[in-house]
C-alpha cells in the first residue's frame, strides 16, 4: 500500500510534522512518499492509497494549499487525513479543510494539529509559541501516522472503519472577529511590499519567484510583475515570504517596519494571550517559554534584521 502526503512549509514546523507522520505511516506498514505542495500535480495523487494533507494555519488553509486541494478531480472515496501546525490560532482550520476534502470525494480518516513557532515581521520574537513542535509534538505526529496508517489500511480492506464527526469551530469572539478581519479583507495585514528593482539580483537570483505561494512574481516580461497587484503585493493573506528570502532587501514594505512596529515598544497581543491562556488551563497547550519572556518589545523583523531573514527549506530528509 502506498501513502502520499503533500505539504506546505516555510519555517520548517509543518514540515517536521509531515515527516514524523511519515515516519508513523511507515511502522504501520505503508510506503510513503512525501512531496512538497510545489513540486506535487493532481495527478500524482492517482498512484496513492491515502492521502495525507498539510499546512500552517493562516486561519485556514495556506492560499496555495486551499487552490491545490479545489482543483483536485473527483476522488471516488479514496482514504485522507488532514494536519496543520499553527500559533495560537487553529480553530477555522479543520471546520473549513475537512469539508473541502470531502467535496472532492476523500474519506477523511482524521486530523491533529500542533503548535509551532511564528516567524512574521512584525510578531514578537521569541513567539508565545517558541520551542514547538518539540520532541513531544513529534511524537504524537508519529502516533497521529501510524493510527491513520491503521485505519487507512483497514479501509482499503473494505473493513468497516468508525470516522469522526465533521469538526466545528470553537472560538472567542475577539477571536471569531479577527479571522473575519483577516479573511475578509483586502490588504495585507503585515503591510504592501514593494520591489526595488536597483536592489534585484534577477536574473542570477530568481528565488521570490520561486517560492512566491501565490506564482505571482515573473520579471521575465515587459513591465516586470511583482506581488498580486502586478507593482507590489498587497495580498489579503498575509504572506510575506518573499521579504524574508530576498537575499538583498530588493523587497521590501512601503512603510518600514521600523515605523509600522518600532522595536522597543509593546509589541504583545491581549488576544494571543488570552487564547493561550485559555488552551493552557485545558491541557490543550504546553508553555515552553514564560509569558514574560516572550519578546514583545522586540518584534521578528528587528532580530533578524540582516538579509535573508529566512532560506527555504531543504526537502532532502523528507523521503529517507
Amino acid at each position: 500500500m502506498k501513502a502520499l502526503i503533500v505539504y506546505y512549509s516555510q519555517t520548517g514546523n509543518t514540515q517536521k510534522a509531515a515527516r514524523k507522520i511519515r515516519d508513523g505511516l511507515k511502522a504501520a506498514g505503508w510506503e510513503v512518499y512525501v512531496s512538497l505542495l510545489k513540486n506535487t500535480k493532481a495527478e500524482d495523487l492517482e498512484d496513492y492509497d491515502l492521502v495525507g494533507i498539510g499546512s500552517p494555519v493562516w486561519y485556514e488553509m495556506t492560499p496555495n494549499m486551499r487552490l491545490f486541494v479545489e482543483s483536485l478531480p473527483d476522488q471516488k472515496g479514496k482514504p485522507a487525513f488532514c494536519f496543520c501546525t499553527h500559533g495560537t490560532m487553529p480553530d477555522l482550520y479543520f471546520p473549513l479543510a475537512v469539508p473541502r476534502l470531502m467535496q472532492k470525494g476523500f474519506t477523511v480518516l482524521g486530523w491533529d494539529k500542533w503548535y509551532g513557532n511564528c516567524s512574521i515581521q512584525i510578531f514578537p520574537e521569541p513567539y508565545y509559541t517558541a520551542g514547538h513542535p518539540d520532541e513531544k509534538d513529534l511524537e504524537d505526529a508519529f502516533a497521529f501516522g501510524k493510527k491513520m496508517g491503521e485505519m487507512g489500511a483497514a479501509y482499503c480492506r473494505g473493513e468497516n472503519v468508525e470516522l469522526p464527526k465533521s469538526p466545528m469551530p470553537n472560538m472567542m469572539p475577539m477571536h471569531a472577529n479577527a479571522a473575519i478581519d483577516h479573511l475578509g479583507g483586502f490588504h495585507n495585514v503585515h503591510g504592501k511590499l514593494v520591489r526595488d528593482p536597483e536592489k534585484c539580483l534577477y536574473p542570477k537570483c530568481h528565488i521570490c519567484i520561486d517560492h512566491c505561494t501565490m506564482g505571482y512574481n515573473d520579471y521575465s516580461c515587459d513591465p516586470p510583475k511583482y506581488g498580486s497587484e502586478g507593482n507590489c503585493c498587497d495580498d489579503r493573506h498575509g504572506c510575506t515570504y518573499c521579504e524574508m528570502l530576498c537575499p538583498t532587501g530588493a523587497i521590501h514594505p512601503e512603510i518600514p517596519y521600523e515605523q509600522a512596529a518600532p522595536a522597543g515598544q509593546d509589541h504583545g497581543s491581549e488576544l494571543f494571550c488570552m487564547v493561550l491562556e485559555k488552551a493552557e488551563k485545558e491541557g490543550k497547550f504546553r508553555r515552553l517559554i514564560p509569558f514574560d519572556k516572550v519578546g514583545t518589545k522586540t518584534p521578528f523583523y528587528s532580530v533578524h534584521n540582516t538579509h535573508p531573514r529566512l532560506k527555504p527549506l531543504s526537502t532532502k530528509a523528507d523521503n529517507e
